[in-house]
């Protein structure tokens, strides 16, 4: 008795199968629903942008300083860097917020004999800036230049306080999520319901950054350099999924 059971469970299932699949030869896939769960839902991404006024910046200045000795080549870029950071105190920068950043000491080596010589030593020191009045940048980095550094890098802009630009940006890309997900259900006949779960949120607030690697280089006495912090872009990027109804 149990064998034919089986048996006729098995042609159940199987004319169930064929008359499923009927004449168009397409096969039907069943998606059951989760335990205690709804099968129907839709998943959108949303992406949200707030632009907001940089309020600081951050510069990198270097010096560099060459000679056959090692102590020799460490004390002239010690000299120049102090020479740059007593600038920039003289330009208001507070001094919590000039940080060295780098001392690095090279050998020069000189190989054409077909041995390697030692024939001197680049001594280098970087000295990172946080400048909290941007109507100071310019001339922080002119007095930077005058004072003798060999290399300047930024300005960097950022905003000190952006929680509430990051919310904001939160805000948009769910609403926009929102958004592409009635539309995905409308084209399927359908409407959408409660928020089930949001992932992936990524916010950033990038700055952008200006090389001006060899700038003292030239004469910057005519003038403080002219620089325009402009607006950042606050962004989130995060995947919704709705109930479907």
């Amino acid at each position: 008795m149990n064998t034919r059971r089986i048996g006729i469970s098995a042609a159940a299932l199987a004319i169930a199968a064929f008359a499923v699949m009927g004449t168009t030869g397409c096969t039907t896939k069943v998606v059951t629903a989760p335990s205690g769960g709804s099968p129907n839902s839709v998943t959108a991404s949303g992406s949200g942008r707030v632009s907001a006024t940089p309020d600081e910046a951050t510069m990198n200045f270097g010096v560099n300083a060459t000679s056959k000795n090692a102590q020799t080549a460490l004390d002239q870029a010690s000299a120049a860097a102090k020479k740059i950071t007593s600038a920039l105190a003289k330009q208001g920068v507070d001094k919590k917020d000039i940080q060295t950043s780098g001392v690095n000491l090279y050998p020069q080596q000189d190989s054409s004999s077909g041995r390697i010589q030692i024939t001197g030593y680049d001594a280098n020191i970087s000295v990172d800036v946080k400048l909290r009045d941007l109507s100071k940048v310019g001339d922080v980095i002119t007095a930077a230049g005058n004072a003798g550094a060999t290399s300047i890098s930024g300005p960097s802009f950022q905003i000190s306080e952006d929680s509430d630009f990051r919310a904001s940006a939160i805000e948009k890309a769910v609403t926009d999520a929102r958004k592409n997900a009635e539309a995905m259900a409308k084209a399927a006949g359908k409407s959408v319901g409660d928020v089930i779960s949001i992932s992936g949120s990524n916010v950033n607030v990038p700055g952008p950054l200006y090389d001006m690697a060899g700038a003292a280089k030239v004469d910057l006495s005519a003038g403080s350099v002219p620089v325009e912090p402009g607006q950042l872009d606050v962004t989130a990027d995060i995947t919704v999924v709705f109930e479907l109804k």
